[in-house]
């Protein structure tokens, strides 16, 4: 009898032993795959995630009992890289449904942190909902309804994989534009150096140049005559004005500005526009050799960079935004010249030819041109670029938010010295000798 019992307590200890250590296939799933999960079924299920989106699963949708398992981004579990700098997927979902198969749509709601908005902004188009195509390795805008008012994105569904509530950061947004525009505003050159320097002098001709911490030239003599030299060495575009007989070639080296901006003064005015680091070569006339030549900066100028710098910006926001067609030269072109052919930039030009004067009225001149450049920049970029639909709008809003606050933005860049800004306005007087008399043999 007692060799009996302790048999059967030996058989109970070993069976005891033996299921502790076998876990149910439950637990083994979620461990194989962790995050927040719910059954789901053929009657339909629910998934909540704190602080995260919640997924409904209407019945019928699902082909049997499942479970539908929702991941977040995490440094052990990346999701796709996002489209743009400014696009983050630290917020990205990665949806599965495990032993079952959708049958039908399942309905997303998703949170959303959205930064402030200028009022001028479309609210309604602050936010787009992305889903990765495993297939094609993007990112792609689906249908969907955000309500600025709850700041949540809705969505009707058919698919899994990864999904992402878009919104601008618009925090990287203006350190990459800060970048930008301090970067220009670094560009320099050495002085110049022109060829037969003492020739030109032995030739007669007398030059008279003010002091300038920016300006630098030189004069000399070409194959073809002489050639003036004139450097702007660091810092916003200059106006060089000169006699309307001379001609003149540029050599972007520095800051390269869109040829069409050529436009902005008329081709018989005798004034080019020199861009930081840049310098222009400057062929007097056989007939007219002298001639006085003055570098300033004036309201021209900062449109200038105002404008280069705005097509560079909304090229930057644009690119990446899934659905809208990258920035091309072409269709940038296009932009400048509907810029420069209507009447937008009306109320800012009829202040042409204003001289600035000190560094205050530079500063306040370049805040006026930014927010010129950039409005009217806007209104071309939609139509050039035809944005339209979910993505189209949801691009607007980062330019409305970039032509709205351009000029406080750059106004509190650092690290910009004043004379990059401004330049006292400079002169150089060239002197011609008059020709030698001619002597006539008699006989």
């Amino acid at each position: 009898m007692l060799k009996r019992l302790v048999v059967a307590i030996l058989a109970m200890v070993l069976l005891a032993g033996c299921s502790g250590t076998q876990p149910g296939p439950t637990l083994a799933a979620q461990e194989s795959r962790p995050g927040v999960s719910a059954a789901v079924g053929a009657a339909g299920g629910r998934v909540v995630v704190p602080g995260g989106p919640t997924v409904d699963v209407p019945a019928g949708s699902v082909s049997g009992s499942g479970r539908l398992v929702v991941r977040k981004a995490m440094p052990d579990h990346l999701a796709p890289t996002s489209p743009s700098p400014f696009l983050g997927v630290l917020d990205a979902y990665e949806f599965a449904l495990e032993g079952a198969r959708l049958t039908g749509p399942v309905r997303l709601t998703f949170p959303v942190l959205v930064q402030p908005l200028p009022k001028q902004a479309d609210a309604d188009a602050a936010v787009v909902l992305g889903h990765y195509d495993p297939t094609a390795k993007s990112w792609k805008i689906a249908p969907a309804q955000y309500d600025p008012d709850k700041r949540v994105i809705t969505a009707e569904v058919y698919e899994l994989s990864w999904w992402n509530p878009f919104a601008w950061d618009f925090a990287a947004l203006r350190n990459a534009v800060a970048a930008d525009y301090r970067s220009a505003l670094a560009v320099s050159a050495p002085a110049p150096e022109c060829e037969h320097e003492n020739e030109a002098r032995q030739a007669g001709i007398q030059l008279k140049a003010a002091e300038s911490d920016r300006i630098a030239w030189c004069y000399g003599l070409g194959t073809d005559g002489p050639i003036l030299k004139v450097v702007n060495q660091q810092g916003y575009p200059i106006t060089l004005s000169f006699p309307k007989a001379w001609r003149f070639s540029d050599d972007e080296t520095g800051v390269r500005l869109p040829a069409e901006l050529s436009g902005l003064f008329p081709q018989s005015q005798g004034k080019v526009l020199i861009g930081g680091g840049s310098s222009v070569e400057l062929r007097p006339s056989v007939l007219a050799p002298g001639g006085l030549v003055t570098a300033r900066s004036d309201d021209t100028a900062f449109l200038a960079l105002a404008l280069a710098l705005g097509l560079d910006t909304f090229r930057m926001a644009s690119n990446g935004v899934p659905g809208v067609p990258a920035a091309s030269p072409p269709t940038s072109q296009k932009v400048l010249e509907q810029v420069l052919g209507d009447a937008c930039l009306k109320p800012y030009r009829q202040q042409a030819d204003l001289v600035v004067k000190d560094v205050d009225a530079a500063q306040i001149q370049a805040r006026q041109a930014q927010s010129a450049g950039f409005g009217c920049l806007e209104q071309a970029w939609r139509k050039q670029y035809q944005l339209a639909g979910p993505a189209g709008d949801f691009t607007a809003v980062a330019l409305t938010w970039l032509s709205s606050g351009i000029g406080v933005l750059l106004d509190g860049v650092t690290g910009v010295a004043d004379g990059a800004v401004f330049v006292p306005q400079w002169t150089i007087r060239v002197t011609a000798a008059p020709p030698a008399p001619q002597v006539v043999g008699l006989g």
